[in-house]
């Protein structure tokens, strides 16, 4: 799609006013209240502490860089400076202080009720007192930006990849949409006008005629092939019978596509709309072949696969800009007998879909080594043997006189039967459409295609009503519609000058931000603001009619009407969105590929295409529990996961095959149930070479525990383990841990980690490090918590973690609160949430029924 140049002098007004706006709006600002009125300090309270505590928290030793001796100041201090309160009151509640060991004196049960008792009172005055500085607006992140514009505007997902240069959206507390965090600046005020002009255009199809339909059907010898094979070329293409091509190798990501000549020429697809494109196609001699190579092995159970591809423009069919292309579907081939396959899909004009054999074998070499061990008949002199045997190379000449008797012997592509893809026939159909003028025209200006016909005042109130997510009056707009008028009577066409009124719509606070009331006069959120808060927590969007409507005569405020629509929101496919972008941010699991794994000695993870099955896994399970109401302690561990062929051969489970995914029930010996058994969590707390057990306890204490522990000290060197040398990383850790400010931490982070060393840095089961298989680097999961449990591996330690699932259900409760509400919970949040979670206990746990739970709770109907 070729996009419209941008008149911007005539828009940056609108960006000025944007940020006057903004400024205007984030400007009110509370006083902070004088705090001399808190409780003073307790006797008792600084008994316990002397007594209990002090010694590995006073004036000679700061374990975990936390001193309790010089705490009476804390005790009449601001919200913001009571955050060592908060973590002596939550220790302290899950008994893990003072720790379980012999040598440390215990206090009494009536003696930690009551200290936990004046922290709660402590903590309860000081949030009662604390005032925000500020009106929290919360800009959409670009994640909810994106999706509003997809569904404001009718337009497809990929054609918002011209939002990918936006700056990157700041996390607090693993999350990307707490308000606080979410800045604005100057530059991205331009990319979204710049975008929004972009988008308005192509929503908008005036005066075009619909495109005709067509169909472009081609035989396998209109590829790009080869018409015959001496040794293996990059891509190997062979054409059989005039009728079919044969595809020898390739990979996950093929850098030589497998494109129609013809098509190419004629400049990809005419138009933009939906195609149908259809292959027939097959797998050659998967198993039957009698070639001894260890490449084909893995083709004894798995199916070859045919992957379709578009790439958006004919200079992407380079071989240097595979990483634009995108992949569109992969198919299961029958073995030997064609059959015919077809998928729908939408593309823009000038594209150009291509096909590739997604899971062969992967190179030249291999097919090379097949012939010269079976076929040697076949092996004739290269080009390059036979000029450095013309300037005299002696060892050239040897070759080439050897193999020069095969001059005249069949060619190896005459002789080769291994696993290879044979295509038949390939088509395309279309541009076909649901209606016209588009979806995307429609939502914009109805049936209306003649621009003279265009009401303004109309059109951009319709808009505008649509996009700030509440009913608007013409008054509000009024300044729209004058500029409209005014360029219209300048001489601009009608309709680029609506264009631009829309555009400008686009680059309002009241689109860009959500309006969630003043957090300086606290109360309920009126109708509209808690149906913006809903729609934007399921779906990540704007909300649809039904909602709408709700908000509009106010239903949506009875508590009953409101959990009536979160049910029927979590039921629709969209909510698929908040699966993935909770998992994202939540687990991390966007993070999952920043540290790519090494190529060389994790080859299966680039070949089988994991990261991307590793995150389908995850995804499908979360959505599993949260459609089915399935309990939240499943994520703990469990009897059933979902994978696919490649990913169940990766984790040694047998009987899965194929591209798609299934439920898979777990046998005892799978080690694979719960979040901490799917590879996604297990690479992504790995750093590409080798595995961290602090990485992964930590990763456990904050997503799982919700107990993150405290930075390290600064002038402690990182942990550089090396177990190829004399060392075990147990023994380093240990060694680290005789280090007085850092032993508190790591006798919490350790255990948990050191339980997962059985799984390598892409999740793969281990027993030894190394692949050594001397047992002097067995693998050591054995742990011991503060509290006492002990485990010897990763079984053991969830065990542990399922008899505190009551903290987990609190995490997750918090996490999804934080997540659901755009801001940090403070501890005025902390009894309600406890409610929840005790609510969630009640009701059996569903993942379902506590996102319910979430959304009825004063948190999230409050500003």
């Amino acid at each position: 799609m070729k996009l419209p140049a941008i008149r911007f002098s005539q828009q940056y007004c609108f960006v000025r006013v944007l940020a006057i706006s903004v400024c205007f709006f984030s400007s009110s600002f509370g006083e902070e209240k004088n705090t001399d009125g808190l409780s003073k300090n307790h006797p008792e309270v600084i008994a316990y502490l002397n007594r209990y505590c002090t010694a590995c928290h006073g004036a000679e030793l700061q374990q975990a860089d936390r001193r309790f001796d010089e705490l009476g100041d804390l005790l009449r201090t601001h919200e913001s400076s009571s955050t060592v309160l908060r973590e002596i009151l939550d220790v302290l509640n899950r008994g893990e202080m003072p720790p379980a060991d012999e040598d440390v004196k215990q206090p009494s049960r009536l003696e930690t009720e009551q200290v936990v008792n004046y922290l709660t009172q402590e903590l309860k005055e000081i949030a009662q007192i604390a005032i925000p500085k500020s009106t929290v607006m919360r800009r959409l992140n670009r994640y909810e930006y994106v999706n509003t514009m997809r569904d404001l505007l009718g337009l497809r997902p990929g054609f918002f990849s011209v939002t990918s240069d936006f700056p990157v959206d700041a996390l607090r507390e693993g999350f990307d949409n707490n308000g606080e965090a979410l800045i604005l600046s100057e530059i991205q005020l331009r990319r979204y006008l710049e975008v929004a002009t972009m988008s308005i255009e192509a929503a908008s199809y005036f005066g075009a005629e619909q495109p005709k339909s067509k169909s472009w059907v081609y035989s396998g010898n209109d590829f790009n092939g080869v018409d015959q094979y001496e040794r293996a070329p990059v891509t190997w293409r062979l054409f059989v019978d005039d009728q079919s091509i044969e595809i020898g190798h390739g990979q996950p990501v093929e850098r030589h596509p497998n494109f129609v000549n013809d098509f190419v020429k004629q400049g990809g697809v005419p138009a933009d709309g939906w195609y149908t494109i259809g292959v027939e196609a097959a797998a050659m001699d998967r198993i039957l072949h009698g070639y001894e190579h260890e490449e084909f092995n893995r083709f004894r159970d798995q199916p070859l696969k045919l992957s379709l591809w578009v790439a958006p423009n004919i200079e992407l069919l380079s071989k240097n800009a595979a990483d634009q292309r995108q992949l569109i579907k992969v198919w299961d081939l029958p073995d030997q007998t064609p059959q015919w396959m077809s998928v729908r899909v939408w593309l823009n004009s000038g594209a150009v879909p291509f096909l590739s054999w997604t899971n062969g074998i992967s190179s030249k070499g291999n097919i090379r080594r097949v012939a010269e061990k079976h076929h040697p008949e076949v092996i004739r002199p290269t080009k390059t043997q036979m000029d450095a045997a013309s300037l005299g190379n002696r060892e050239m000449q040897a070759i080439v006189n050897k193999l020069d008797k095969n001059r005249e012997n069949p060619l190896l592509s005459e002789v080769y039967h291994g696993p290879r893809v044979r295509i038949k026939k390939f088509s395309v159909t279309g541009p076909t459409y649901d209606r016209w003028p588009p979806v995307s025209h429609q939502l914009l200006y109805g049936n209306e295609t003649e621009p003279s016909h265009l009401k303004i005042a109309e059109t951009l109130l319709r808009f505008a009503t649509r996009a700030f997510r509440r009913p608007v009056k013409l008054s509000e707009i009024q300044h729209y519609v004058d500029y409209v008028e005014e360029q219209v009577a300048n001489g601009r066409a009608r309709d680029d000058a609506v264009k631009q009124g829309l555009a400008a719509i686009l680059i309002s606070p009241r689109f860009l931000f959500l309006d969630e009331g003043n957090d300086q006069k606290p109360g309920d959120l009126n109708s509209h603001e808690l149906a913006a808060r809903l729609s934007y927590f399921l779906w990540g969007s704007m909300p649809d009619k039904a909602l709408m409507l709700a908000a509009n005569n106010d239903t949506i405020l009875n508590k009953e009407v409101l959990r009536e629509h979160a049910l029927r929101m979590i039921n629709h496919q969209k909510s698929n969105d908040f699966v993935q972008h909770f998992a994202d941010t939540w687990l991390g699991i966007s993070n999952l590929g920043s540290m790519p794994p090494d190529p060389r000695a994790f080859e299966s993870y680039y070949r089988d295409r994991l990261e991307k099955h590793f995150k389908t896994e995850t995804y499908l399970f979360l959505s599993e529990l949260m459609m089915n109401n399935q309990s939240v302690i499943h994520m703990l561990d469990c009897d059933y996961t979902f994978l696919n062929g490649e990913l169940a051969a990766h984790y040694g489970i047998h009987g899965v095959y194929g591209e798609d995914f299934k439920k898979v029930r777990l046998d005892s010996d799978d080690r694979r149930g719960g979040l901490l058994g799917h590879g996604s969590i297990l690479t992504l707390t790995a750093n590409g070479i080798e595995t961290s057990p602090v990485v992964r306890g930590v990763w456990i204490l904050e997503k799982i525990l919700g107990t993150p522990p405290a930075p390290p000290p600064p002038d402690v060197d990182p942990i550089e383990p090396d177990i190829r040398g004399s060392v075990t990383i147990v023994e380093q850790l240990k060694k680290h841990r005789s280090v007085a400010t850092c032993e508190a931490c790591h006798r919490k982070i350790d255990p948990l980690g050191f339980a997962l060393e059985f799984f390598d840095p892409v999740g793969a089961y281990r027993s030894h490090y190394s692949g050594s298989a001397n047992s002097k680097w067995l693998i050591d999961g054995s742990g011991r918590l503060p509290t006492g449990e002990t485990f010897q591996d990763e079984r053991g330690m969830k065990s542990a973690l399922l008899a505190k699932k009551h903290l987990f259900v609190e995490t997750l409760t918090e996490k999804l609160a934080t997540y659901a509400a755009g801001r940090s919970m403070g501890f005025a949040d902390r009894q309600e949430l406890l409610e929840i979670a005790a609510a969630s206990e009640r009701e059996g746990f569903g993942f379902q029924d506590l996102i319910v739970l979430v959304i009825t709770s004063d948190i999230f109907r409050s500003r």
